[in-house]
């Protein structure tokens, strides 16, 4: 049995154990306030990837011509849209960006905006995602470059019935900083800078410059390759007179429509309204001595041709055209009138074959193809009847933007593109000396 000694020193070593427990135990309360008022780590969240270049060719714009975005009265600002948007999609995917303590642009916040604003246009554009749904993307990529190019996309959704209402103000907000004339990293040097100093070396070199604060090569007068200016749009003219056909010009003029880098302009001898062989009157914008210049002239056919077979200032005025021109196309039994002209002389081409006789008769010497869609000989294009002017059209197109750029645009209208221009399923026999004998409707160029 322990003695009353050795009871005692227990009692005493277990009092110590436990005030020194009860210190403890009060320095832990003591710092628990300051332990729990430190923030945890931040979460980053997961990169946002966006492909601008696929969105745009979902919209059938070229990914390597187009400058749409406004730079005050000028309609471009020499820096290509989808170069643009490769500064939005770089900013988007790396979660860690922030330049706000040098004045720039943060991940969080312009992410937000795109949210925001893609999300407000796929409400704005309900009525044409069916068609083109990545048309919302696009949408998004051009509020954030700012009110000018926000404004001028709208424009064009608006001519469709979808104009963008909703709310941009995030996208406002972050494109005061995005946009050309803007400065993303904060460092003082413009995007649009940046860009003619560094795109030579590619896109990758420009983003790279555009959001590291230490690159300045446009603000230190080093010398740099300034970037290619894009090519300006090219103006196609359709000419027309009274008694032209409908389909020859609204075939093609629909596909035409699509491609961003054509100016269209409709050409009469007077200008005003010209009533179609279907009785419906189109309005052209010109006459014959206000055009413009023309880099792609078409003539359309129609029951009017046979008295413009006779108009001398028409032909007058296709001859002049045709010294300057690109291509010179034709559609039906337009191609007779460039006959009449003397612009087909020592060329191939076709013209619709319920009609052939009269092309030929316009110009004999003329290697006239019996079966052809369209024919294709240096700069002249000259299609057969009607509906085969648009697939022709699109031919045209497909010189320009290659032939899988053109099937996507085909598809995108719900159209069968006879694109074989040899594959024609109203040819026609005629006597040798009225006509040449087959041969391939397109040269290799």
């Amino acid at each position: 049995m322990p003695s009353l000694h050795h009871e005692h020193g227990r009692v005493r070593r277990l009092a110590r154990a436990t005030a020194a427990l009860l210190v403890v135990a009060s320095a832990g309360a003591a710092l628990s306030p300051a332990l729990s008022a430190q923030p945890a780590p931040r979460r980053l969240p997961a990169p946002l990837v966006v492909d601008f270049d696929a969105a745009m060719r979902g919209l059938n714009f070229p990914v390597t011509t187009t400058d749409a975005t406004p730079d005050g009265a000028q309609p471009g600002n020499r820096m290509i849209d989808t170069d643009e948007f490769a500064l939005i999609a770089a900013i988007l995917a790396n979660p860690s960006l922030d330049f706000r303590k040098t004045g720039g642009v943060d991940h969080v916040a312009v992410r937000a905006a795109f949210e925001q604003a893609r999300a407000s246009a796929v409400a704005d554009l309900a009525a044409l995602t069916a068609r083109y749904p990545t048309a919302p993307d696009v949408a998004a990529g051009y509020a954030m470059l700012g009110a000018a190019s926000h404004t001028a996309f709208s424009t064009m959704t608006t001519s469709f019935g979808a104009p963008l209402k909703g709310t941009y103000a995030l996208a406002a907000a972050v494109g005061v900083k995005l946009a050309h004339d803007g400065d993303a990293d904060g460092d003082g040097v413009s995007n649009r800078a940046e860009y003619l100093a560094q795109i030579a070396k590619g896109r990758a070199a420009y983003v790279a410059a555009a959001l590291n604060p230490t690159i300045r090569d446009a603000g230190t007068g080093m010398t740099t390759a300034a970037a290619p200016v894009p090519a300006a749009k090219k103006t196609l003219g359709i000419v027309l007179y009274p008694g032209f056909e409908v389909l020859d010009v609204y075939g093609p003029l629909e596909m035409f429509a699509y491609v961003p880098d054509f100016r269209i302009v409709m050409i009469s001898e007077t200008g005003g309204a010209v009533r179609s062989a279907q009785g419906v009157a189109t309005m052209t914008e010109f006459s014959f001595a206000t055009a413009p210049p023309l880099d792609i002239l078409m003539v359309p056919g129609g029951a009017g041709t046979f008295t413009q077979l006779s108009n001398t200032v028409l032909l007058d005025y296709l001859r002049a055209q045709n010294q300057r021109t690109e291509l010179t196309t034709s559609v039906c039994t337009g191609s007779a009138l460039l006959a009449k002209a003397g612009i087909l002389r020592g060329h191939r081409a076709t013209t619709n074959k319920a009609y052939f006789s009269l092309s030929v008769d316009q110009d004999p010497s003329v290697n006239w193809i019996t079966s052809a869609r369209w024919v294709e000989d240096g700069k002249m294009i000259t299609s057969s009847g009607v509906s085969a002017g648009t697939d022709m059209a699109l031919g045209l197109i497909a010189r320009y933007h290659g032939k899988e750029h053109t099937r996507h645009l085909a598809r995108s209208l719900e159209y069968i593109w006879h694109e074989d221009a040899n594959n024609d399923p109203f040819a026609i026999t005629m006597p040798a000396q009225r006509a040449a004998a087959p041969v391939p409707a397109v040269r290799p160029r």
